[in-house]
């Protein structure tokens, strides 16, 4: 069940896990937190849901590096309209997915390209913890709670 927490901005829901994977299977774009060199990073990613894991594809570089060195991420991942947003952060471990070099899939693949690159490596992270937040933006006065 979630819980509310009110604000002087508003409630402040706490999503249910259920919820936030829903939310995650609507998404499409979220930030990659990673470390590179003992510090955190962040990297804009388009990702998909496939059976409770998140898979995105990544060329070489800094960021594939870092998930080498250290699998240890954060992805974040929201939206907010005039009257409401969320937001969803999701812990786990990525590793490269072999699996994901056939080229017939990958070309059938639902994730849009950043960068036109031949070469991609998909990446999918295993989670061990969603959480999420949702927050009403304006409330009426009738919305407001009593003191």
């Amino acid at each position: 069940m979630s819980q509310i927490e009110w604000t002087p901005q508003g409630p402040v829901i706490e999503l249910s896990e259920l919820s936030c994977w829903h939310l995650l299977k609507e998404a499409s774009f979220g930030r990659l937190a990673v470390t590179v060199d003992g510090r955190p990073d962040v990297f804009p990613i388009d990702f998909v849901v496939e059976e409770r894991t998140i898979l995105f594809r990544t060329a070489e570089g800094t960021k594939l590096r870092a998930l080498e060195a250290d699998p240890h991420v954060a992805l974040e991942s929201d939206e907010r309209s005039a009257e409401a947003a969320w937001s969803v952060v999701l812990i786990g471990e990525a590793a490269p997915d072999r699996r994901e070099r056939d080229p017939i899939r990958a070309a059938r693949s639902p994730l849009p390209e950043w960068i036109p690159i031949a070469d991609h490596t998909y990446v999918r992270i295993t989670p061990t913890s969603v959480r999420g937040r949702s927050f009403q933006r304006h409330l009426t006065k009738a919305g407001r709670p009593t003191a």
